[in-house]
């Protein structure tokens, strides 16, 4: 991996930081099932990047219709 590649895992904390949200959210998404993720050492969560990019590419993101 070269420094401009991303990370082929992220913790909650990088991923709500991506997307500019709290932990809880993305903890609450993977409790839900929103999102795929696993446990290392049976306490660490990780989810896939792969995921991720499934995820924003229409995987279950509602469209906001007005703000």
């Amino acid at each position: 991996m070269s420094a401009g590649d991303p990370p082929k895992v992220m913790t909650p904390a990088m991923l709500a930081e991506r997307w500019q949200c709290s932990e809880r959210h993305v903890r609450n998404m993977i409790a839900r099932g929103d999102i795929p993720a696993f446990r290392l050492g049976g306490k660490l969560v990780r989810i896939k990047h792969e995921d991720v990019l499934k995820f924003e590419g229409g995987g279950g993101v509602d469209p906001v219709s007005e703000l």
